[in-house]
């Protein structure tokens, strides 16, 4: 009774299959101490039967096939009966060189007792090998304990298996989980940043939003398009906050800005000595940009040799600084912008085609603010609320009419030039009143009225209103079809209607 109790005690301490096989097969010797004892489990594949044990004291590990009928175990495992031979003559009559070794040592009177191990559903797979003399074995085998210890150690090995796959899908569950729950996280983190950023609820802003969080999840080229002020930069530095590169540099360089002379060293370095006045190795903005985002502004005004030897490092990623011999590495994301209309460019062949359509990749457009009027109540709200701040007097406040007066300028300069009229407006305005246009200086009171009276016109001109207002319109879509150079898809988000609507449009107005 106490070795039952024993017994089932160690049974059931055993947390691992190789912990439990361990302990089975030394509980097996001391109620059965036969000359050799095999224990041969099949491997994950099912090809293998990986045996461990004791031969006349001697640890034992051999890998015999679970196909190979050379020796006897296979036969056994795949009858799925057990089977006894009194004697295997030495091993003259096993083909498998390494059983056959095996019994050799034994000798000549040894002989084999191997029964099958099943698992829950009837599928044999392990064999148990005692080696002894024949009347041993064949005593051993008449004993029902024999197959009872078997089958306790089958159960136990199964449910075993079964708590490590429930413990494994468990941690698989516990991942996918982590992982949704973590990009469901970053998708939000995202989507504030891109509100909290890029000002305005106009259809072209909120598609250009979109646009930014799908190109943060790629490492495709970005080009992004619009006019001096509009904020490139700001979309440029939104991508690379939005990718997987947000931890790492973000490296920016005006191309307009540098002398033709100078823009290869900055963007790939030098080494102490390359030319007259290199005092000290420096390292170019190709190589800060590892791991990040470089960020080419203006690389419309790129000389033209550059643009050979940037599309180069675009290929391969490889740079040789000034004064080096060697070639040298670097991981970064490139995104380049422009005002410049490249296409036009690329015709007159004063920008290379290839580099062009390499940029292109994911292009991206930003609309002008005259374009989107219905963004400059918001940007002024932000802006004034930054002046506020920075100045101590708290957040101002528009009178109606000067607003109504920006919202029918064209601004030229777009957001910069919005931001900069706020910022000496606010600075004009005492604390607590509103601001007007009575801030400004005289100039640039001329400028944001210039468009005054074309606004006040009493359109007495006018003789058809339905004609009119179709003429109005076909204008309209010509002028936004010429600036999308014919993209409809991009004409209907910035006019703020689906595509089957602006094309039945067009068909009706007649408007190519």
């Amino acid at each position: 009774m106490l070795h039952a109790l024993e017994f089932a005690l160690g049974l059931t301490r055993a947390r691992d299959e190789q912990s439990l096989c361990d302990w089975w097969l030394a509980e097996l010797a001391t109620s059965y101490p036969a000359s050799g004892m095999l224990l041969a489990m099949l491997d994950v594949s099912g090809r293998e039967l990986h045996c461990q044990g004791r031969v006349q004291g001697q640890p034992v590990t051999m890998v015999l096939g679970a196909d190979d009928f050379a020796h006897p175990l296979a036969y056994v495992l795949h009858k799925a009966q057990p089977r006894t031979w009194d004697s295997l003559y030495g091993g003259a009559r096993i083909e498998h060189p390494g059983f056959r070794q095996l019994l050799t040592a034994m000798g000549q009177g040894t002989g084999l007792h191997a029964m099958p191990l099943v698992d829950g559903g009837g599928k044999p797979f392990a064999v148990l090998a005692l080696l002894d003399e024949g009347a041993r074995l064949q005593a051993w085998q008449d004993e029902p304990c024999l197959g009872a210890l078997a089958q306790l150690f089958c159960n136990q090995l199964t449910l075993i298996r079964e708590l490590g796959r429930s413990r494994r899908d468990q941690s698989v569950l516990r991942d996918s989980l982590r992982q949704i729950k973590g990009e469901g996280q970053r998708q939000r983190l995202h989507e504030q940043l891109l509100d909290e950023r890029l000002i305005g609820q106009s259809a072209a802003i909120r598609g250009l939003r979109q646009q930014i969080h799908q190109a943060g999840q790629h490492r495709l080229t970005v080009l992004i398009q619009g006019e001096t002020g509009s904020g490139k930069e700001v979309v440029a530095r939104l991508v690379h906050q939005c990718s997987d590169r947000a931890d790492k540099p973000f490296v920016a360089i005006n191309c307009g800005a540098i002398p033709e002379n100078l823009i290869e060293s900055e963007l790939f370095g030098y080494l102490k000595g390359a030319f007259s006045g290199a005092q000290h190795n420096k390292a170019g903005l190709v190589a800060q940009a590892h791991g990040g985002t470089l960020f080419l502004d203006e690389v419309g005004d790129m000389p033209a040799a550059m643009q050979v030897k940037l599309l180069r490092v675009l290929e391969t990623h490889a740079y040789r600084p000034l004064g080096g011999e060697k070639e040298c590495h670097s991981d970064f994301r490139l995104i380049a912008a422009t005002h410049q209309p490249l296409t036009r460019q690329v015709e007159e062949g004063v920008f290379r085609s290839d580099l062009y359509h390499r940029l292109c990749q994911c292009l991206l457009h930003i609309a002008p603010l005259r374009e989107r009027s219905e963004d400059i109540a918001p940007l002024c709200q932000h802006f004034l609320a930054q002046f506020g701040a920075a100045d101590g007097k708290g957040p101002g406040k528009l009178q109606a009419g000067f607003l109504r007066q920006l919202q029918g300028y064209d601004f030229p300069g777009n957001v910069r030039e919005l931001r900069n009229l706020l910022e000496v407006a606010c600075a004009h305005t005492r604390a607590g009143e509103e601001i007007g246009l009575e801030a400004l200086p005289p100039e640039l009171q001329n400028r944001v009225c210039a468009t005054l009276p074309d606004l006040l016109d009493d359109y007495n001109h006018i003789r058809d209103l339905r004609m009119a207002m179709q003429k109005y319109e076909a204008s309209v879509i010509e002028a936004r079809l010429r600036h999308y150079q014919g993209n409809r898809l991009l004409v209907a988000q910035s006019l703020n209607i689906p595509k089957r609507t602006l094309d039945h449009k067009c068909q009706k107005l007649e408007v190519n």
